[in-house]
């Protein structure tokens, strides 16, 4: 009973001054929302990168041109500043090394090289640049790919030449709009293809699959006058063992390469470590530069707060003089400012998640998790903050005495 009495004077007596205390409220309330929308944003915006490496399945490895200079380790060990170290070559990738590697390492159960160009491509009435891209079928299964109509080319056309053409849903949208493109016919560098197939719309870190127009490999090197891939991708068996099937390929292609490794593997693990190390570091550096908004704001508590016990020395005389203890006279003055922080907090969370509901109208692709852990931390944060920047103000008003406080005017 006398806990609840505490709190109740503690929240008449903050809000008899109204103006003072809703401008410590805002300084909090902007503080956590400025936090929480930033952290939020940059989860969501990890937990999006994540699902969409995570969607193509955790089998796949991307062979690149370029290495890291000066080190043996793979992508996923190494650290931010040896990230920066990677260098990119030239390509010396070919299409020999798929076939080589899927002949040799019977873990890898799929291979698709890639070799592209920026082209034109055209219908009778409209044309679109597109991402000319020569693979394989094993493609499409590579990256977990739908059609939204038609089908994909087989191994036979690939091999034959046979002019016929799978087009990214974007390509689709400017040469057809919502018409079916099936059967129709669209010219790349002179050759009249037949579109056999459109795929869905799809999203991946790195790769723009929806604005491409795919074709058999060799087909592509030949018209386009290319000698390498730009990639190489393959797929494993099943996740465990992928590091050892990373090094087998690796050994293939160098043999190929007269024993020069001119060349990177990333596997998913590479990518999710390249993820993590990049956003925490972006958060880290968001924390610190926001953070120092609470500080202020506390800061403006503590303000407050010692107002408060200046205009109130007589009541605090009083209160003394009619039995109060030392105790109530702290508790009150630490639940005054945990109110303002709490409060504070609260209608900052709520801004923070109409912001993110807002971006997330505006960018889909970026998802709208509202972290437990980050609201529970924020509240837990904004306590602890009440209690520290109310220490002061409370063991100010603690130091009157009853006797020099009733002559206060």
């Amino acid at each position: 009973m006398r806990l609840l009495r505490v709190f109740v004077v503690s929240l008449r007596g903050l809000w008899s001054y109204p103006v003072r205390t809703w401008l410590a409220v805002l300084g909090i309330a902007i503080s956590t929302l400025l936090v929480v929308f930033l952290l939020s944003v940059l989860f969501n915006f990890k937990a999006s990168l994540v699902g969409q490496v995570q969607s193509v399945g955790m089998q796949q490895i991307a062979v690149v041109p370029g290495k890291l200079l000066n080190s043996g380790k793979n992508i996923a060990q190494t650290s931010l500043s040896s990230l920066m170290s990677y260098t990119s070559v030239a390509s010396t990738l070919t299409y020999k090394d798929s076939e080589d590697v899927r002949q040799q390492i019977p873990e890898v159960v799929g291979a698709a090289p890639q070799i592209e160009t920026i082209t034109s491509v055209r219908t009778a009435k409209k044309n679109a640049e597109t991402m000319y891209t020569g693979t394989t079928p094993d493609y499409a299964d590579m990256f977990s790919m739908e059609l939204e109509e038609g089908r994909f080319f087989t191994e036979q056309e690939a091999k034959d030449g046979t002019p016929v053409i799978v087009l990214g849903q974007s390509v689709k949208q400017l040469l057809f709009a919502d018409e079916s493109p099936l059967g129709q016919t669209v010219t790349i560098k002179g050759i009249a293809f037949t579109v056999i197939g459109v795929f869905k719309e799809k999203q991946l870190i790195g790769f723009n699959f929806d604005e491409r127009a795919y074709i058999g490999y060799q087909m592509v090197a030949d018209t386009a006058n290319l000698q390498n891939a730009s990639m190489l991708f393959f797929k494993a068996q099943s996740p465990e063992g992928l590091e050892a099937v990373r090094q087998n390929i690796a050994k293939v292609i160098a043999k190929n390469h007269g024993g020069v490794q001119d060349f990177g593997l990333m596997a998913p693990e590479g990518a999710l470590h390249v993820i993590d190390t990049i956003t925490d570091l972006v958060t880290a550096i968001a924390v610190g530069i926001t953070g120092i908004s609470f500080l202020v704001g506390g800061l403006g508590i503590m303000n407050v707060m010692l107002l408060t016990v200046k205009e109130r020395t007589r009541e605090i005389g009083i209160r003394k003089a009619v039995g109060a203890k030392w105790w109530d006279i702290l508790l009150q003055f630490l639940v005054e400012a945990m109110y303002i922080c709490v409060l504070g907090c609260a209608i900052g969370l709520a801004g923070a998640y109409g912001l993110l509901l807002l971006l997330h109208r505006m960018f889909p692709v970026l998802s709208s998790q509202f972290p437990v852990e980050i609201v529970l931390g924020c509240l837990a944060f904004a306590a602890v903050l009440g209690l520290l920047f109310g220490i002061l103000p409370a063991a100010k008003a603690l130091r009157i005495k009853p006797i020099d406080a009733l002559r206060y005017e």
